[in-house]
């Protein structure tokens, strides 16, 4: 697989962990991340299922509010690579706050298991705004690209 690992969002990932002053704790849930994603899986590095994980979550539209006539319609928007990087960790975030494991250690590493098997909590906030956009795609002349 060996594709290009995300460095940007490696760290991302670890500055948005710390969080009130829990450095210490914040990295050593990313360093166990790293080490259990090794024993996970024998045929991929951690940093393969990393970056697979990750641009599985990452989505390429956003929602763009267009307001006419009193109607409100969701139509996309094309988003650079920093933007995607930021919502997708945005998303992550929110969905290893929502899990019920007892330690972000485990919390961490089940929330990327699952992004890189396609059944997370975050792709499917994903598919969710894909599919509200599939919805207003009908309206799509109202988008004034500048």
């Amino acid at each position: 697989m060996s594709k290009k690992l995300d460095v940007f969002a490696l760290k991302k990932l670890l500055h948005i962990l710390i969080k009130k002053g829990k450095k210490q704790i914040a990295l050593n849930a990313y360093l166990n991340l790293l080490r259990d994603l090794n024993k996970s899986n024998k045929r991929l590095s951690a940093a393969d299922i990393f970056q697979e994980a990750f641009n599985n979550i990452k989505p390429i539209l956003s929602i763009q509010k267009v307001k006419k006539s009193s109607k409100v319609f969701y139509l996309p928007k094309i988003i650079n690579v920093e933007q995607r990087t930021n919502l997708s960790l945005f998303w992550l975030l929110k969905s290893i706050n929502a899990r019920k494991e007892r330690t972000l250690d485990l919390r961490l590493q089940n929330e990327f298991l699952d992004c890189f098997s396609g059944k997370s909590l975050t792709i499917s906030k994903k598919q969710a705004v894909y599919d509200t956009i599939k919805v207003n795609r009908p309206f799509l002349n109202l988008l004034i690209y500048k």
